[in-house]
């Protein structure tokens, strides 16, 4: 019995010492200017949490590739890029992207407008989740799930794009054709939008190779995601429909089918039967009956009236 509780103490004394070992170089970072955003995200360890302390301008991209985990909190603020900035296909100027399997940012209560590109990517295994999130006026589009997995948690969204809006696009580009990747979002609570057109949208540009999308929804989310034939819509608490997508027939898309609300039933109320007795017997109103005699005895009374006349007459004649 000793040798057990000796046993178990030395575990309970390990475990312990082993505690702060999970995410011991995680580190909370205040940044506030996009340089500092930069190099925090170009050095950040797995579970470091960073903070704008500011609104930010950002010249340029902030990517995380080294497959760890970070926190984005915004705390209410705007991070502004720079849309007339150019660039080529490879010069991914998207202003958060989480890059490679493994990297994932948890992007939180920020606004995120004029990006040259996309206001936030996930790229080829990277995944972004977005809770409380505004994007508005980014040149390509709003988010760009390419090869990635974008988690949606409360995503608002103002005109992205250029000649028509551009919310949420699937894609998977040429470059990462090989890889097992598939563009997948995950519906975990509330997308609202500006715009009702291509607030969520098949890619359709020369440099997209999508062959298979992947949709979730989660267990507990509000506004869900379905297919529906070549579509794909947005559905509300309610299952009715807040936004379509554009038609992708050559797209696999792993993910529920869409089924139309059935009609509200009007509850009917059966009707009053007599609570006792034969439903087929015949009912009598008393006061019928009555009346019915009334009238036989009355006629009684008059045929007898007129025999004893014609007996009068009789005897006089």
């Amino acid at each position: 019995m000793g040798k057990m509780k000796y046993i178990v103490s030395f575990c309970a004394v390990g475990l312990c010492a082993l505690l702060p070992m999970v995410h011991a170089d995680a580190k909370e970072v205040k940044v506030s200017d996009g340089a500092a955003l930069q190099n925090a995200i170009a050095t950040a360890e797995n579970g470091d949490v960073i903070t704008l302390e500011q609104s930010i301008t950002l010249d340029g991209k902030v990517e995380l590739t080294s497959g760890v985990e970070v926190t984005i909190d915004g705390a209410n603020h705007t991070i502004t890029g720079n849309r007339a900035a150019t660039g080529s296909v490879t010069d991914n100027i998207t202003l958060i992207t989480a890059s490679l399997n493994g990297s994932k940012i948890k992007l939180k209560n920020v606004t995120l407008k004029d990006s040259p590109k996309y206001g936030v990517q996930a790229y080829n295994g990277g995944y972004v989740s977005l809770q409380n999130v505004t994007i508005d006026n980014c040149k390509y589009g709003a988010v760009l799930v390419n090869g990635g997995t974008v988690e949606v948690i409360s995503l608002n969204l103002g005109y992205n794009g250029e000649n028509s809006n551009n919310g949420i696009e699937l894609s998977k580009s040429k470059n990462i054709v090989s890889s097992p990747n598939q563009p997948t979002v995950v519906m975990n609570g509330t997308l609202t939008s500006t715009e009702t057109e291509n607030v969520i949208r098949f890619a359709e540009d020369e440099n997209d190779a999508t062959t298979e999308v992947v949709i979730e929804n989660a267990e507990t989310t509000t506004d869900k995601v379905f297919v529906n034939d070549s579509k794909l819509v947005v559905t509300d608490n309610a299952g009715e429909v807040k936004y379509e997508s554009n038609e992708a027939p050559d797209i696999t898309v792993d993910g529920d089918e869409y089924v139309e609300p059935s009609e509200p039933t009007t509850p009917t109320t059966p009707e009053e039967t007599p609570s006792t007795g034969d439903t087929t017997e015949e009912v009598t109103n008393p006061e019928t009956s009555d009346s019915v005699l009334l009238i036989v005895a009355g006629l009684i009374i008059s045929a007898a009236a007129g025999t004893f006349a014609m007996k009068q007459l009789k005897n006089h004649a």
